[in-house]
């Protein structure tokens, strides 16, 4: 009797392949990858001999995305993800490819130690149900320029206590992304990184991203560096902005905020917030911010009187 390996940690005696069956394949007729960080040996990336580390699956899954013979163009490949907590440090991303987390650690999600820096950009790459802890000061993860149509979906990037990380996640010149539901969230001991997330990069902006539903906490919320991005319908909404100075630096003033919950040690400096906001008044509506001298909507009716 073969032994049955119990991929999503189910604790029923199905085998991997019986559970492919029931999910039926990937939707888009593109290919499914699995990786089992707890495996001894790597396999071929089947569900039933998972990949040892994520890079084989996006390597893989790269490989094929871009492979004349799929003509895959519409389609979407996916990494499934097992693990409980694992060390690796990732360069790579695939195109057109679901990065899922299927395992757990402490929390629902697997856990992944190390950072994610990209070395070459593509376009499409998601990234599901995944944590991420630093260990280096450099962000926990990087999206080159170019990096287009990426996207997050209820991922937590976390602080480590020994590091001080000069941004959280950082893009740069990248358009058409999505950050819905991440936590980016404090040290055990409450201590932020220097910024939450940091949009660089020059003219050819940002254009058409949204944040929604999200935490960003660090010394500083979100910073945009060069007044001369242009955002082209960048919307920052519904989110939770926690601070030691300002919430929001948005040096090129192109940025949508709606209704977002702006928290900081900081004082308000006037009632326009100048003190904890720089942005531009006349791309904001529903925001509240609480400061160390004030609780208020912001901008205030006297301001624009």
């Amino acid at each position: 009797m073969p032994r049955r390996k119990d991929f999503f940690h189910t604790g029923l005696d199905v085998s991997r392949s019986e559970i492919a069956n029931v999910v039926r394949g990937n939707p888009t007729g593109a290919q499914d990858y699995y990786v089992d960080l707890n495996v001894r040996v790597t396999g071929d990336g089947s569900i039933d001999d998972p990949f040892k580390t994520i890079a084989e699956g996006l390597l893989a899954s790269s490989i094929s995305i871009a492979s004349a013979d799929n003509r895959w163009w519409a389609r979407r490949n996916r990494v499934f993800v097992t693990a409980d907590g694992e060390s690796e440090t990732l360069v790579l991303a695939a195109e057109k490819t679901d990065l899922i987390g299927m395992g757990y650690d402490v929390g629902s999600f697997p856990k992944i130690t190390g950072n994610f820096t990209i070395g070459t950009a593509v376009k499409g790459f998601r990234i599901f149900n995944m944590g991420f802890i630093p260990t280096t000061t450099a962000p926990v993860i990087t999206f080159p320029a170019g990096m287009h149509g990426w996207e997050m979906h209820d991922v937590t990037l976390y602080k480590s206590e020994a590091l001080v990380n000069t941004a959280v996640l950082l893009s740069t010149d990248s358009r058409d992304w999505i950050m819905n539901n991440v936590r980016i969230v404090p040290d055990a001991g409450g201590a932020f990184s220097t910024i939450g997330v940091s949009l660089a990069g020059t003219a050819s902006g940002q254009g058409r991203c949204l944040m929604e539903d999200c935490l960003i906490c660090g010394v500083e919320g979100i910073d945009v560096a060069d007044t001369s991005q242009a955002f082209e319908g960048g919307w920052v909404r519904n989110n939770t902005i926690v601070a030691t100075n300002l919430c929001v630096d948005d040096n090129s003033s192109g940025l949508l905020f709606t209704n977002n919950n702006l928290i900081t040690a900081a004082a308000g400096g006037s009632t326009d917030g100048s003190g904890v906001v720089d942005w531009n008044t006349e791309m904001i509506c529903n925001n509240r911010v609480h400061a160390s001298d004030a609780d208020a909507e912001i901008p205030l009716l006297d301001v624009l009187s």
